[in-house]
């Protein structure tokens, strides 16, 4: 039996985005080993339960006697680091490996494999490949997209609210309060459950004269401490979950719950919407999103208040006007040999067509397909001048020597 051991030190969203890898690694009667947060420890375990988890305290340097003795003396066929952080780092070069693949430490020098280079490349709204399948095809072949996430469909327990986003970010109340009416005119939805923290109840105060009374009235306000399984047992019974970026998001489309998103700020759907079928996301199209989250904004947050147009929300409330509004792009969520991908469907996008033509260059890239049938727009970006030098130069050098 092959044991592999993912190393998995980022977010709780980043714990979630890890599933096509670990289901990929699952195949085959394989032990899997996951390296996580200690906090994340009742998610992984709940999210993951055929691995065996082991806890990291990533608030100190230090790596406890135990974890070092163990890592040295098992033996993995592979490591799959994901992030370049010092820990991480520390973590994969005390294993005993055949080969590592994400980020590694050699002589002092970092490393990571090629296909991450390569997409480093592509910046911005060109951005095209969902973090799920980035991490996924560190596997030669991962598992089809399809058998990831369930179809998302409706489940009779009405729509859940994610107050705030992954940094803590929150829409401007009238903006918030607009979306929630708009989105309950157009399903005829007044049963509603807000997620927040007890901290959020200010907020909620402030939120609910804004709602239609009958909205309002049916309103249920979870603003305190939960646990991961029972958030998880409310959002599968939902019709839709309505969020901006955030870990409730993707544990929605985890259960197969729509997700309806607002994506503004740093927030970019390309990289980090829902995965799977049946989910949809309103991305903010102003000209300084996707961006570098940030406390002071110096566009005085445009990117949210675009939310509030009148236009937009009469549209979201199944209003359909002859002009779409400006500054917002409406995706719905596809599925193709790469990974997950999102179509605009709503307004007009600048980069579909050159992102197209990279998912192209990375099917390529992957083995998938032998020739692109795409354009070769953007292959200069995609690829460096020594990518195509000697067997892939220093990276495949060092990943041999792993």
């Amino acid at each position: 039996m092959k044991k592999f051991c993912v190393i998995q030190l980022g977010t709780l969203s980043d714990l979630l985005q890890t599933k096509r890898l670990i289901l990929s690694l699952c195949r085959g009667q394989a032990d899997v080993h996951l390296c996580v947060p200690a906090p994340f420890a009742s998610a992984a375990s709940y999210l993951y339960p055929d691995v065996t988890l082991h806890l990291i305290d990533t608030s100190t340097e230090f790596v406890e006697d135990s974890l070092r003795v163990f890592f040295s003396e098992n033996h993995f066929a592979a490591v799959y680091n994901l992030h370049d952080s010092k820990k991480s780092l520390v973590l994969a070069s005390m294993m005993s490996v055949d080969r590592t693949y994400g980020h590694w430490e050699k002589q002092g020098r970092s490393f990571r494999s090629q296909w991450l280079t390569c997409n480093s490349r592509v910046q911005g709204r060109k951005r095209f490949l969902n973090t799920m399948d980035v991490w996924a095809h560190l596997v030669s072949l991962p598992v089809p997209s399809h058998t990831v996430n369930p179809i998302a469909m409706r489940k009779g327990g009405g729509i859940g609210i994610v107050l705030r986003d992954e940094f803590g970010r929150v829409l401007p109340i009238a903006v918030l309060a607009g979306c929630i009416n708009a989105v309950c005119t157009a399903s005829r939805e007044t049963d509603v459950v807000l997620f927040g923290e007890s901290a959020d109840e200010p907020l909620v105060t402030e939120l609910l004269p804004f709602l239609k009374s009958s909205v309002a009235a049916k309103t249920v306000i979870r603003c305190f401490e939960s646990t991961f399984e029972e958030d998880a047992e409310l959002i599968a019974s939902l019709d839709m979950l309505v969020t901006p970026e955030s870990p409730l998001m993707h544990l929605a489309a985890h259960l197969g719950t729509p997700v309806n998103a607002f994506f503004h700020s740093s927030a970019w759907c390309m990289e980090n919407g829902p995965y799977g079928l049946g989910h949809k996301v309103w991305q903010s199209d102003v000209a300084c999103a996707p961006c570098v989250p940030v406390k002071d904004c110096a566009e005085n947050f445009v990117c949210m208040h675009v939310f509030g147009e009148e236009k937009l929300q009469r549209f979201l409330a199944g209003k359909i006007d002859s002009e779409y509004p400006e500054f917002v792009t409406g995706y719905v969520s596809m599925l193709d040999e790469v990974g997950v991908t999102y179509m605009p469907v709503f307004g007009t996008e600048k980069h579909a067509e050159e992102r197209l033509a990279f998912r192209g260059i990375a099917s390529e890239f992957l083995g998938i397909t032998k020739i692109s049938k795409t354009v070769l727009a953007g292959r200069e970006n995609f690829y460096a001048e020594q990518d195509w030098l000697m067997p892939n130069c220093l990276v495949a050098e060092e990943e041999e020597d792993v």
